[in-house]
Formats: structure tokens, C-alpha cells, sequence
């Protein structure tokens, strides 16, 4: 089972903007680009590097240390085709001004 639990405002997250969050042990980046809230796994698989200092743009999120490259809408790698570093994606739901991301655990709760 799944939960959505409220990580952040969208007020606190501009356009161009990203953000750190952890929850549960879980390192997820927040980045909102062209009006779009995406979560998604804040830890490069190669080397550990936090994302969330990274460089995004047309949806591609490119890793601070390395240059490895995300795409932010599924976490697929792109710079070649070995899915093991495709990066954990999270579904976001906006109510108002929340900004809701679900997460693996015990029980379900909708907002």
C-alpha cells in the first residue's frame, strides 16, 4: 500500500525551482518546471551526488557531479540504455496550495 503525505507548498516552490525533501528515509527532489511539480528520487545512482543541485530543463535534469542526465517525468536515464540507474519517481497531487507526494508504506490516505 501507498499514502499521500503533504511535503511542501506550491507557493514555497516557484517555476525553476527545486527543493529537498526527506520523508521516511526517503531523499526526494521536488522541481517544478514549466507549471509541473515532479518528485523524484534526490540521490544519483552513480555516485550518491544530491540531485536536488543539479541543473534542469526541458524536463531533463542533468546530475551536479558527473553530468549524468534524468529525465524528470519517469527518472529514466538518458545518457544510455541501462535501466539500474533509473532514478524512483514519486505521483504528485496539488490540492490548493499543497503539494502532496505519495509514498510506499502501511496505509492509504487521500486528500
Amino acid at each position: 500500500m501507498s499514502r499521500f503525505v503533504e511535503v511542501a507548498r506550491l507557493s514555497e516552490l516557484p517555476d525553476g525551482s527545486s527543493r529537498l525533501i526527506v520523508r521516511d528515509d526517503l531523499w526526494i527532489g521536488l522541481f517544478r518546471a514549466d507549471g509541473t511539480v515532479y518528485a523524484i528520487e534526490a540521490h544519483c545512482p552513480h555516485a550518491g551526488a544530491n540531485l536536488v543541485r543539479g541543473e534542469f530543463q526541458s524536463g531533463c535534469l542533468t546530475c551536479p557531479v558527473h553530468l549524468w542526465r534524468f529525465r524528470l517525468a519517469d527518472g529514466q536515464y538518458l545518457d544510455a540504455d541501462q535501466p539500474q540507474f533509473n532514478l524512483t519517481t514519486y505521483r504528485v497531487r496539488l490540492s490548493g496550495d499543497e503539494i502532496w507526494v505519495e509514498l510506499p508504506g502501511e496505509s492509504a490516505t487521500d486528500s
